[in-house]
């Protein structure tokens, strides 16, 4: 299985964006049951959604969406695996979190969440062959190591952190068929990478990347149906784009998008 270790001094020099700046980070994977992938961009929401809509119909859905550097990111993609059928958003926690129960209720399970802009964004799909899911809030990310050690004892495997109105929310899965997961945070994008590098080594993937507070948080696991990974890192929105586009060419998706320091 291939793994980015061996090429590390060159991704420090050309992906991995300089210290000190904003940075995009694309984690990329082969076997991932994409075909075809697009990014787009707005600077308002609706805007965005109105970009998606002539994708959609044309079989792409959006599987990861961000905001960052004050616009709306939208990963469209095209393939065997199943994406957003959804879109649910609330400028309330308290709000989205009842809608966020309610679409569980209908049998929806959330892809992807995203805060931004005042704004709680979930991607929800009704086919992602699990059997449940739930959540945990919490202000103080000092806390998240025992909510998640909770989930884990209750037979739970985290697939989702994100951060919005001063509290982190993590979501849970039940019959995810992942294994071995593992929860682990850095000050820093370079102390990030190393991680990401040293749990590629252990043969774990990683399945969720996300910054805020001045925190880079990983969560690895094993059995993700992913037969390579390897991560690209840009300090230009536009430069990473175009990144993007020729991993593309040799077989290289986005299964998670992240922005940071």
């Amino acid at each position: 299985m291939f793994r980015a270790g061996f090429l590390i001094a060159l991704l420090s020099v050309t992906l991995c964006g300089s210290a000190g700046y904003h940075k995009w980070v694309g984690i990329f994977a082969k076997e991932c049951g994409i075909r075809d992938q697009k990014i787009l961009s707005a600077l308002q929401y609706r805007t965005l959604l109105a970009k998606i809509k002539p994708w959609d119909a044309k079989g792409y859905h959006v599987s990861d969406l961000k905001y960052g550097e004050g616009k709306w990111v939208a990963v469209m993609s095209k393939g065997d695996a199943v994406f957003s059928k959804t879109i649910l958003s609330d400028g309330r926690w308290v709000n989205f979190r009842d809608k966020l129960k309610k679409a569980w209720k209908s049998g929806l399970f959330l892809v992807d969440l995203e805060y931004g802009m005042g704004r709680w964004v979930g991607v929800f799909s009704p086919d992602l062959r699990l059997k449940s899911q739930s959540y945990s809030a919490n202000s103080d990310i000092d806390k998240l190591d025992y909510l998640i050690e909770e989930g884990w004892d209750n037979h739970y495997k985290l697939t989702e952190i994100a951060f919005g109105e001063d509290r982190w929310v993590l979501i849970f899965a039940k019959g995810s068929g992942l294994r071995n997961q593992r929860f682990e945070r850095a000050t820093s994008w370079e102390e990030a990478y190393e991680i990401i590098e040293e749990r590629w080594g252990r043969g774990q993937d990683i399945i969720e990347l996300e910054y805020a507070q001045g925190k880079w948080l990983m969560v690895f696991a094993m059995h993700t149906g992913f037969e390579n990974q390897r991560y690209a890192s840009r300090n230009r929105y536009e430069d990473f784009v175009n990144q993007a586009r020729l991993l593309r060419t040799k077989g290289y998706y986005i299964v998670d998008l992240a922005d940071g320091w």
